[in-house]
């Protein structure tokens, strides 16, 4: 990309150099003195440009070439160089002027606080190094790396757009012409407008609007697939996902953000940028054929009175009060929309818990609880969007009228003109339709106001998303530094710890801690001393904490919950999780199943159903153990884990664990009288007098009693 720019540089100043050449020369041969001065200023905003977001570079870049392209051809054609079919075809001169233009305005935005805020989401993708992805062969072949292929499919799409700036500008000039020869009855010119620019432009802008739509669908999708891996992988690696509530962002329904608002971000950003930018390039460049053509126009309702450039006046002061009086009746669509979005996912989720419980709300006959609830989340997607509907008709009525207005706006100005015979028929059109051009491009924010109260929206959610992960994977603690090491020995140690909720309030605190290898331990102590919490940290996750644990480098771990997760899909997938089904065959599968005490699952493994509903509390723990007789893991932390087994069950599955996992070292978190005789020692949770509790372990007369 450094190489392209500084290519790009060169040829701007080389063009600016031709065409200064040119002026220079004797004769007609001398384009105007401003196109070889925009050539100097497109080198040097390049160079200014270096540090900027990644993504607003291939813009400017693009308008680079857009400038080499247009100065180098009209200096070509000026130069007679060019036949004479292709120059009719080519836009004003100060066309080329229009894209550096457009270059310097992208610079200075770039520096903008919101801009920042969305081009901190954009940059990760056109600045990664990741092999294209196989899947999708659209321009597969157009880079080396995914993000290479994102900037060039930027840069294509932005040509187009600048492309079809150039053939409105052409379709201007052309209706000019045509209208005159039928104001002067000249079939020549009239046929010849016709068959020889309006066909060959009307052709070019079909192909034009389909290729346009080729490489817009090819970059979504590629964008959409990097973006949408990039979250989900950040939010699940290393226990993120866990980390991300105590982080203060708010980052309600991550499904939601990276499924929808992932996809939605990429289709606005491109659309609202790719689009914005080239309403500007339509707008520098129509706003200098309408100061040419007003330079004369008379002063509506007036005799002689004449206005230089009157017609530009009173098409920004159309467009800036229609936009501030939208701005005015809009702006409240910005927090309700935001507040849309949260509401529906709250009762979506809502109802997904409704599903993923059926059990328990049955069996408590909460149903109408339930209903009770849902009416409530339901009542407030209605609330909010009762508000948007009136906000939107209020919006509309200023919209239709305003847009209304406009078609007959500039007409009512130039009428005088035309009457006084001053501008012609095909004047008259052109400056219309000059007009009109300008204020699209000065109303595109009214008009799309709607568009861009939901991307702000959406932009917020997924920035704060994305500030939620990156605090999450910067968590290292509350204030403190919880350190996890591997040590060098079998067992496992802690020196100096202390664990800490996440309003900062200590629970455990030990100077010295040590999980013996090859001893069966249980953990006990009163509900709320900590035990989870330091499970929790010697598996890594706990981020609230101080002093430094090891665990022993090179073995694994597996720590079992009470209520253990059961992903979507086939039992097989179900009992081999966290691995692959690949990994373990069908004989093994069944094994664990029946060593775990489920033989009535042995032969259902391809079945697809939702186990976590139909399994019950103590088939779901049971088949957490069949896990674990898989993996053979060097440690099994069972943390209440066969809590919803009876005694005699339980004392079962610890014999099979002892049994066919010799290697392994068991460390339980247990209530129950039952597990002592089942362990070799015990740790207990002993509280202190500031109310903090320390593990212990218990010697022999300890134990006894």
């Amino acid at each position: 990309m450094a190489v392209l720019r500084t290519g790009l540089g060169l040829q701007a100043a080389i063009t600016a150099l031709f065409a200064l050449v040119l002026l220079i020369l004797p004769g007609e041969l001398s384009p105007p003195l401003y196109v070889s001065l925009a050539g100097f200023a497109m080198a040097a905003i390049l160079i200014a440009s270096r540090d900027i977001s990644a993504y607003l570079k291939v813009f400017i870049s693009v308008y680079a070439a857009g400038y080499v392209l247009l100065a180098g051809s009209k200096a070509l054609a000026t130069a007679n160089l060019l036949p004479a079919t292709v120059s009719a075809l080519l836009p004003p001169a100060f066309a080329a002027t229009a894209a550096v233009v457009f270059a310097l305005i992208v610079m200075l935005v770039s520096y903008l606080k919101p801009i920042r805020a969305i081009t901190q989401i954009t940059d990760p993708f056109f600045m990664n190094r990741d092999e294209p992805t196989q899947e999708i062969k659209m321009f597969r072949w157009f880079g080396n790396t995914e993000g290479r292929i994102g900037q060039r499919l930027v840069a294509l799409s932005i040509f187009v757009s600048f492309l079809d700036v150039a053939l409105t500008l052409r379709f201007n000039f052309y209706y000019r012409d045509m209208y005159n020869a039928l104001q002067e009855y000249n079939a020549d010119v009239f046929w010849y407008q016709v068959v020889w620019v309006f066909i060959p432009l009307a052709v070019i802008n079909v192909a034009l609007g389909m290729f346009d739509l080729y490489v817009d669908s090819s970059l979504h999708i590629r964008w959409r697939t990097w973006l949408t891996r990039s979250f989900y992988q950040r939010w699940l690696n290393d226990s993120t996902h866990y980390r991300i509530p105590f982080t203060g962002e708010e980052a309600d329904n991550p499904d939601q953000r990276i499924q929808s608002d992932v996809n939605l971000f990429i289709q606005q950003t491109a659309s609202l940028s790719i689009r914005l930018l080239s309403q500007a390039a339509q707008l520098v460049s129509f706003l200098v054929i309408l100061w040419t053509l007003s330079r004369d126009f008379i002063l509506p309702f007036t005799e002689n009175t004449v206005i230089p450039g009157f017609l530009v006046w009173m098409v920004v002061a159309y467009a800036v009060v229609g936009t501030w009086l939208t701005h005015i009746v809009g702006k409240p669509l910005i927090g309700l929309d935001f507040r849309q979005e949260k509401v529906e996912a709250d009762f979506r989720f809502s109802l997904a818990r409704n599903r993923i419980y059926s059990e328990q709300i049955a069996l408590l006959r909460g149903e109408r609880a339930e209903t009770v609830r849902l009416r409530t989340f339901f009542h407030s997607i209605i609330e909010n969007y009762v508000d948007i509907i009136y906000r939107r008709i209020k919006l509309i009525a200023l919209t239709f009228s305003y847009r209304q207005a406009s078609a007959i706006f500039p007409l009512v100005l130039a009428a005088p003109s035309f009457f006084a015979k001053k501008i012609t028929l095909g004047g008259l059109q052109q400056t219309s339709s000059a007009f009109g051009s300008v204020q699209e491009s000065l109303s595109f924010f009214i008009n799309a106001y709607i568009t861009i109260a939901s991307y702000k929206a959406n932009t917020n959610r997924l920035a704060s998303f994305n500030r939620a992960i990156s605090k999450a994977e910067a968590l290292s603690g509350a204030g403190y530094g919880l350190v996890q090491g591997n040590g060098t020995g079998p067992n496992v140690t802690a020196s100096g710890l202390t664990l800490a909720l996440p309003d900062g309030r200590e629970i455990v605190t030990a100077g010295s801690f040590t999980l013996g290898k090859g001893a069966a331990t249980l953990l006990t102590g009163p509900s709320g001393s900590g035990k989870s919490t330091l499970f929790r940290a010697i598996a890594g996750i706990w981020p609230f904490g101080k002093g430094r644990v090891d665990v022993p480098e090179g073995q694994s771990a597996l720590v079992l919950p009470q209520r253990p997760y059961i992903p979507l899909g086939t039992l097989r997938g179900a009992v081999v999780y966290p691995s692959t089904t690949d990994q373990f065959s069908d004989e093994a599968i069944r094994e664990a199943l029946v060593a775990a005490q489920l033989p009535q699952l042995a032969d259902r493994l391809d079945e697809v159903d939702a186990w976590d509903q139909r399994l019950s509390g103590g088939e779901q723990q049971r088949l957490a153990i069949a896990r674990a007789v898989l993996a053979k893991p060097a440690w099994l932390f069972l943390d209440e884990s066969t809590a919803a087994l009876d005694e005699p069950s339980e004392a079962g599955i610890y014999r099979m664990l002892r049994e066919r996992l010799p290697g392994t070292t068991i460390v339980s978190i247990g209530h129950r009288s039952t597990l002592h005789a089942l362990h070799d020692t015990r740790i207990d949770m002993t509280p202190g007098q500031d109310g903090r509790f320390t593990p212990t372990e218990l010697s022999g007369a300890e134990l006894a009693k």
